[in-house]
């Protein structure tokens, strides 16, 4: 009686509070360390894969357009790559190889039990909503930056601050964050948390992707705020332009 109590005790403590495995490198799991080289590694591949193909059409790449290309594919596969780096992919790539220490799991044990949770992958409906939440509000902030510095441009004729293409990326990519990272991401993140709760349901359906649909976001809005990097800065389409 007290082994199989013991067992059981074992039991429920595997099937609650924070999932425990063997310590692996930080470079090597799902990690800020290994997002960092993983998405750079993907970046470097993205950009030496064209120029070689480039190169091999008998059109190699200089100056202007390398910059171009290395924008392009570059910052592309780089928010790839985090996502991969992150570990967004690894319960998917255990199940796909066959991995020994792959190990089927409900999420009942993925909720947060220290800060550091909010900064990793996490298929609980709470973390997620609140990672959304905070998110958001920090490109609102970044927006509104922008916001001040047209309103700052504007308070006389004439240019005082930016230059007049400088002026119209800020409006555009103001414009973007406010409505594709704040307005829309906002309510996804309210919705992730409360409407579970609502309905008296464990968790949002499909987990894993709702949690790669979080750190999509921050990539975007980094794309977005990035783009300034660009040659020829940021997108200036569909905005207002200043006379």
């Amino acid at each position: 009686m007290a082994v199989a109590h013991a067992g059981d005790m074992a039991g429920h403590g595997h099937s609650h509070g924070p999932v425990r495995s063997e310590p692996r490198s930080p470079w090597l799991h799902g990690s800020w360390l290994r997002a960092l080289w993983v998405s750079f590694l993907f970046a470097f591949i993205a950009i030496g894969i064209s120029a070689f193909i480039r190169y091999l059409l008998g059109d190699p790449l200089h100056g202007a357009e390398m910059q171009e290309v290395a924008a392009t594919f570059g910052l592309t596969f780089w928010a790839i790559g985090f996502t991969v780096g992150i570990g967004c992919f690894d319960y998917w790539w255990g199940y796909i190889i066959g991995s020994p220490n792959w190990v089927q799991e409900d999420h009942s044990a993925h909720g947060a039990y220290s800060w550091r949770d909010y900064f990793k992958v996490n298929t609980d409906h709470k973390v997620i909503g609140i990672q959304y939440i905070c998110t958001t509000f920090f490109f609102f902030f970044v927006g509104g930056l922008m916001a001040m510095l047209i309103r700052a441009e504007l308070a006389q004729p004439g240019t005082q601050i930016v230059d007049a293409a400088t002026y119209n990326s800020l409006f555009s990519t103001h414009a973007v964050l406010m409505i594709f990272v704040f307005v829309i991401p906002v309510f996804a993140g309210i919705a992730n948390y409360v409407l579970p709760l609502m309905i008296g349901a464990p968790d949002m359906a499909f987990p894993r992707l709702n949690a790669l649909s979080f750190w999509m976001l921050p990539l975007a809005g980094l794309l977005f705020i990035g783009s300034f990097l660009a040659p020829g800065g940021a997108f200036d389409a569909g905005c207002h332009q200043k006379r």
